[in-house]
């Protein structure tokens, strides 16, 4: 397979050279190169004709109500990732405002499932808690053939350009698109960006109706990625061979783009983006900015993989899919509990600033501890590990924060009706199956709980901050500070610097036990006040100012964040590291 940056590279060459006519056929340069190179570089050529090629059908017309957005609001969404502005809460719409009617724990046919217009409600929450911007899980219809859940996986689409009915209120006199255009509306009056997700698979039903879309083995079955037997996989190939893309799989995407910036989505967060190779979204993605600017693109896709986790999946790097246009993709901070040592943590960080050098300006990560494909938080740690990742969160450099719906009160995700039988059921699957752990996307209707709303208090203080410190935290050089008497390396220490102001970090990353160290830190000062910026949990820590040190005693998963008087701390250190923004 061709490496997508020689054709990035192509396309550089070739946008720089002058398009000169030929007196003998008319045509321009670039006209003969496509007609005398016949291999890749035509190819890409042909696929960017396709940003302009019309879609068949339009998505529904929204009309314009009394309860529409502001005149004068704007979508500026993609600069907000790349200026690391964004703070994210991931949604799944039917279980965001849900009731348990009867307070049995039970979906039992007695609950009231969430939808577009009882979303509204927890709007004034989620922005007191300091969220600009709502990643919302799929919205459209679960496939019901071979089925996943009671309801069906949010993944597993039926349609791509419909939304599920279960999120519609049938007591609203609206239509599925005004009441989530309303939804919509409401969010951006309280100036919170919207992101949809686009699933990167196919339910079994839509295979069926739409094979022309879908991608065969070599013995003619459906593509399925591994695990995963509800979803069958898209083909982005008319012909993989010669580059050139399915013009009908990128007709129903240009209509979901469509779709969205019709609604006044913001931006789109693509699942699983490498199930899509880079001259697929090189087609897209532009054909976004033709209607909107300012319209946002995530894409899963992880820092640290060679292939995606799932079968049948290119073998695109990360970085070519911010270099085919998405402004950011996922951190791998999600696997924080997993490294051994402040050491693999703070190389990691070193590694994105350093990548970041390798890509066009302003792109990002998100800093997210936890996706709803990953288990809670708290069987890492509780309350505690919650509190001290959101810390690092909040101070961390080429990022933006992340959290799932749930976080804020401690919900663990462990239900009581987990591999159940329900007779009550929407698919041809009668057993309520759950992600152990983590955010349910296959069933109706528990609505994130938990015990713990310390963490949401923890968290907005910590948004708060961030907002305070934004130009530092978001433009300030990153400052690696050095160790000593830390055995087992378990002190989190660097500070954030820019034009004469200093944040300085501290955390503990030891859940279990208390951990003492001598950090350095150039020209600071004896008997400097120490005024912690976080709100106390925990066993309380020991710390102590001194020339050119902190000496700590950090309880466990403890994290703090000082202002302090170092105006001149970069002239005294050499492990200064900057993002390319």
């Amino acid at each position: 397979m061709i490496n997508s940056t020689n054709l990035l590279t192509m396309k550089t060459q070739k946008i720089n050279q002058p398009a000169i006519s030929n007196p003998i056929s008319g045509q321009t340069s670039e006209q003969s190169s496509v007609q005398h190179n016949s291999g890749l570089l035509g190819a890409y050529l042909n696929n960017m004709a396709m940003i302009n090629a019309p879609v068949v059908q339009k998505s529904a017309k929204i009309e314009k109500t009394e309860n529409s957005a502001p005149v004068n609001y704007h979508n500026n969404l993609r600069s907000m990732f790349k200026n690391n502005e964004a703070k994210i809460l991931a949604i799944i719409p039917r279980t965001f405002n849900a009731k348990d009617t009867n307070g049995n724990d039970y979906i039992d046919g007695n609950e009231q499932h969430g939808t577009f217009l009882n979303a509204i409600d927890r709007l004034d929450e989620v922005k007191a808690e300091g969220f600009n911007t709502f990643h919302v899980l799929p919205i459209n219809p679960p496939g019901k053939m071979k089925a996943m859940g009671t309801a069906g996986s949010v993944y597993a689409p039926k349609d791509l350009l419909a939304l599920d009915p279960n999120l519609i209120d049938p007591n609203d006199p609206r239509s599925d698109m005004e009441q989530f255009k309303a939804f919509i509306d409401e969010c951006h009056k309280r100036n919170i960006k919207v992101m949809v997700d686009l699933p990167s698979c196919a339910s079994y039903d839509m295979f069926l109706e739409h094979p022309e879309w879908m991608a065969m083995e070599s013995d003619g079955l459906a593509k399925t990625p591994q695990g995963w037997n509800d979803i069958r996989m898209f083909q982005p190939w008319e012909d993989e061979g010669k580059r050139t893309l399915n013009p009908k799989l990128l007709e129903l995407h240009k209509q979901f783009v469509d779709m969205c910036i019709d609604l006044g989505v913001d931006g789109i967060r693509a699942d699983v983006g490498r199930a899509k190779p880079v001259e697929f979204w090189d087609v897209l993605i532009p054909y976004s900015h033709m209607r909107d600017p300012e319209f946002g693109w995530l894409a899963e896709t992880y820092t640290y993989e060679d292939a995606s986790p799932q079968a049948n999946m290119p073998y695109d790097r990360p970085e070519d899919s911010l270099r085919a246009g998405f402004d950011m993709i996922y951190g791998q901070y999600h696997i924080f509990h997993e490294w051994p040592d402040a050491k693999t943590f703070m190389n990691y960080v070193k590694e994105q600033l350093d990548l970041s050098y390798n890509l066009p300006k302003g792109k990002s990560i998100i800093g997210s501890f936890a996706t709803h494909d990953d288990i809670s938080p708290m069987s890492h740690g509780g309350a505690d590990y919650c509190n001290m990742t959101m810390g690092l969160q909040a101070t961390l450099p080429m990022l933006n924060p992340y959290i799932v719906d749930g976080y804020q009160s401690g919900d663990n995700y462990i239900y009581k009706y987990e591999n159940q039988h329900n007779p009550v059921t929407q698919t041809d699957n009668h057993e309520m199956t759950v992600h152990r752990g983590r955010l349910d996307i296959f069933n109706l209707s528990r609505k994130p709980g938990g015990d713990e709303p310390e963490i949401g208090k923890f968290m907005t203080e910590a948004f708060k901050m961030r907002d305070k410190y934004l130009d530092v935290i978001t433009k300030g050089t990153f400052i690696e500070l050095d160790k000593s008497k830390d055995k087992n390396d378990q002190i989190i220490a660097y500070a954030r610097h820019l034009n004469g102001k200093t944040l300085l970090v501290v955390a503990n990353k030891n859940i279990n036990r208390s951990v003492a160290a001598n950090i350095k830190v150039p020209t600071m000062k004896a008997g400097q006040e120490l005024k912690n910026l976080l709100p106390s949990y925990g066993k309380e820590s020991i710390l102590q100012a001194k020339d050119n040190m902190l000496s700590v005693e950090l309880g466990p998963a403890r994290v703090h964040v000082f202002e302090i008087d170092t105006p001149n701390i970069e002239k005294y250190t050499n492990k200064i590291y900057r993002q390319n923004i």
